[in-house]
């Protein structure tokens, strides 16, 4: 009977992944890269996650805690700025910016490749604000269409950041994501 694996080594990969992955493109990375950055060789990654992808998937997850909040479709303006700031903001920390960074690259991979995991998380995300902008006041066409643009508008937020950090303000534009959704409510509902 083979051995389980122990639940300390696969935070420990993930988390060393994740420094490396601070100066490393993802199309760079392969298993055996990565189990050199380890100091062992490809196996302990085959053995903990299966592949390559599914321990990117991981570094990720790990980056990316604060973005499964959930946006209540009751809530008010400020918990819907709070919850763009908690998805798509605060990318002054490294691990942050990495995320988004690594978000990107493997959604471009992965609509080369067939996966789809980024294309549902994205969708996910619209859905969620679709829900809000019905919860206050707009029609469901209506709401679907304000709800792609602000994911849109934040995601090209984000993109501006890993372009040119210095003269982006990513937490000022989502703000500005929020009130224009709030806008559109209120003309909605009038």
């Amino acid at each position: 009977m083979p051995r389980k694996p122990d639940p300390t080594i696969r935070p420990a990969i993930v988390a060393k992944v994740a420094r490396h992955l601070q100066d490393t493109k993802v199309e760079d990375a392969s298993v055996r890269s990565l189990g050199r950055v380890l100091g062992t060789s490809a196996y302990p990654i085959v053995y903990h996650f299966g592949s390559r992808d599914a321990l990117i998937d991981a570094v990720v997850d790990h980056l990316c805690v604060d973005e499964d909040r959930m946006l209540a479709p009751g809530a008010d303006h400020d918990a819907l700025v709070e919850h763009l700031l908690a998805v798509y903001g605060r990318l002054g920390s490294p691990e942050r910016l990495l995320a988004v960074r690594l978000t990107f690259e493997l959604g471009c991979v992965e609509s080369l490749d067939g996966r789809d995991r980024q294309r549902r998380l994205h969708r996910h995300r619209v859905a969620e604000l679709a829900a809000w902008c019905r919860a206050h006041g707009h029609c469901a066409a209506e709401a679907d269409r304000a709800a792609g643009a602000a994911v849109h508008a934040a995601r090209g937020a984000q993109w501006a950041a890993l372009v040119d950090p210095e003269h982006t303000d990513v937490d000022g534009a989502l703000r500005a994501v929020a009130q224009d959704l709030v806008a559109a409510v209120r003309v909605a509902a009038a």
